[in-house]
């Protein structure tokens, strides 16, 4: 998917400090794990928000465990390639990855995919952040009950565009449908970029979107933001209600990222990791890099991870199933 500048700025800057160093500035690590280089498998290509997360992570945790992270991009397959890697990988704590939300939901978007949950240890949910219902100006609506009304009114009428068939983007507005009842139909882009030209022009009039890249739009008043997915007001966007309070209760809908590693992986390993996740994306630094993302620092336990992935697997394949949306 075709991301921001802003994502290219960070993550240039993220791969020298990753890259060159960090293990000789890093203190020695006590005994034990990790001893060498761990690898952290990107399930997209350099430059993206995945990119820049792990560049983040990795570059505190080196720091932190005096070992290098390196970072190795696997793009390819909506995600499905690097997960796949990983499943190959030795269950040693030295392959890990850290995918999107997609890694929940391509089971249940394509008929075939290469790996099973059963596969992995889920470690830590990273980061999470919310989405931003906009619309054009021309379409004429002011809230999520004014554009609720509008599509009762004028059923498959309106179109919304997303960045890919089954992308978090094109999921958020599936979720909508469904929770307020309307019927409003799907434009799918071959990414963000080709997406907000149209959206820009009002030819397609309404979109979620990321709030990194909706924001200087809706600051000059070439969008309007009508909700934010989360559940609470974002920190971000104060003066925007979310989606739920807003007109569609219980709405509730997330951009995240995890760690995970092969299933085998000791437990000790796991835990490490984990705590190392946790203080990593607390740590003032990666808190503020990551708000500017317009994202939250969660850092979970491993329960937390674990449980929170399964809920989110069993969700969207009620989703998918109820818009019959398949990838293939």
């Amino acid at each position: 998917m075709s991301v921001s500048w802003n994502y290219r700025r960070l993550a240039i800057a993220l791969s020298a400090a990753t890259f060159l160093g960090l293990a000789a500035a890093a203190p020695a690590a006590a005994q034990g794990y990790p001893t060498r280089p761990v690898h952290l498998y990107v399930p997209y290509p350099a430059g993206g928000p995945n990119d820049v997360i792990a560049r983040l992570l990795g570059q505190e945790m080196s720091k932190s465990l005096g070992q290098q992270f390196v970072i190795e991009n696997r793009p390819g397959g909506s995600g499905n390639i690097a997960i796949e890697a990983l499943g190959r990988a030795p269950a040693d704590g030295y392959a890990i990855a850290l995918p999107a939300m997609a890694y929940a939901t391509n089971p249940s978007l394509f008929s075939k995919v290469g790996y099973t949950f059963d596969q992995f240890a889920p470690v830590s949910i990273v980061t999470k952040g919310p989405l931003v219902l906009v619309v054009h100006p021309s379409i004429g609506v002011k809230s999520v009950k004014d554009l609720i009304a509008m599509a009762k009114e004028k059923p498959g009428k309106l179109d919304y565009g997303s960045g890919g068939n089954g992308s978090s983007l094109h999921l958020a507005a599936e979720m909508f449908k469904q929770q307020a009842g309307v019927d409003i139909q799907h434009i799918p882009y071959k990414g963000t970029n080709d997406l907000i030209s149209d959206l820009l022009t009002g030819r397609v009039p309404i979109a979620f979107m990321s709030p990194l890249i909706a924001q200087q739009h809706v600051k000059d008043g070439k969008l309007i933001a009508l909700g934010v997915t989360s559940p609470q007001r974002s920190e971000s966007w104060p003066q925007t209600p979310t989606v739920a309070e807003a007109g569609v209760p219980g709405y509730a809908v997330e951009a995240w990222y995890a760690v995970i590693a092969p299933k085998d992986t000791p437990k000790d390993v796991v835990e490490t990791l984990s705590k190392e996740i946790a203080k990593a994306v607390q740590s003032p630094a990666v808190k503020e890099k990551l708000a500017a993302l317009g994202n939250e620092s969660v850092g979970s336990t491993v329960a937390e991870a674990q449980k929170y992935i399964a809920d989110e697997a069993d969700r969207w394949s009620k989703v998918l199933k109820a818009a019959g949306i398949r990838a293939d």
